[in-house]
């Protein structure tokens, strides 16, 4: 049950001012009413008045308005009209979110990137963590790299299991160098399902710092010291992404010949 305290918050999220909260609420209570009615009331000038119901009546569609001789009733006809005002707000926000993920990647299409300086961007704390691990989920469209699932959930427990869930979502797989602990074997034990490609290697290469490349960005994440540093440069990221293949050929060899 809605207590009248939160009414007007409510009404402002939706994105009346107050002016148009007050005659709306002192709609509902009583209609119709003129708008020097409610000008007098509020003691608001009644063009200022005007324009809110105005607002109330054209823009959010909550209230009707009808001419009579030289002025204008307004009132509330259906409350029901403010829940449909809120379902089209709805509707369009995920429509213009669409359209939004649909721009981005043309966007970034037309940044030129090998004439650009490169880009070097820090993130600190848990928080920023997370975000640099979300924006490999924005960006990416598969990632390398070298780490250990063991100090993601031990750093930041409340992004697993669903960040690979997300990442499968998206489609987005890995190919992966991974150190043998016990956790690590166990939990990568569905590579395939989960999109992965990975190679072990010995527990004792295990270090709390984790490697991903895609695109042409590198992000280095630096557990023990909770902070991630993100390089946006084709030379790095391609010079990775070959070191990245050497070491991964050998990983393979090592799997083949021991069990790590």
């Amino acid at each position: 049950m809605i207590n009248n305290s939160q009414i007007q918050p409510i009404l402002n999220n939706l994105g009346l001012d107050q002016l148009e909260i007050n005659c709306y609420l002192a709609l509902i209570k009583k209609s119709p009413q003129k708008a020097s009615e409610l000008a007098k009331k509020f003691e608001t000038p009644k063009a200022t008045v005007l324009t809110a119901l105005y607002r109330l009546a054209d823009h959010f569609g909550i209230i009707k308005r009808s001419r009579q001789k030289n002025s204008f009733l307004f009132w509330v006809e259906e409350t029901n009209d403010l829940l449909h005002y809120a379902r089209r707000r709805h509707q369009e926000s995920l429509d213009s979110e669409r359209l939004i993920e649909q721009l981005v990647p043309e966007l970034r299409s037309m940044m030129n990137l090998d004439a650009a300086k490169p880009q070097i961007s820090y993130y600190e704390g848990k928080e920023g963590l997370k975000q640099a691990f979300e924006k490999v989920l924005e960006e990416a469209d598969e990632i390398i790299g070298y780490g250990s699932n063991e100090d993601d959930v031990k750093y930041l427990p409340e992004l697993y299991p669903h960040y690979y869930e997300r990442r499968v979502k998206k489609k987005i797989p890995v190919k992966a160098i991974i150190p043998a602990t016990d956790f690590n074997i166990q939990s990568f034990s569905n590579n395939t399902k989960e999109l992965r490609t990975a190679h072990f290697v010995p527990k004792e290469f295990n270090y709390p710092i984790q490697v991903n490349i895609f695109k042409h960005t590198t992000i280095f994440y630096s557990f023990e010291e909770s902070f991630a540093l993100v390089i946006k440069s084709r030379p790095i990221a391609d010079c990775l992404k070959m070191i990245f293949g050497l070491a991964f050929v050998k990983a393979g060899e090592l799997n083949k010949h021991s069990h790590c």
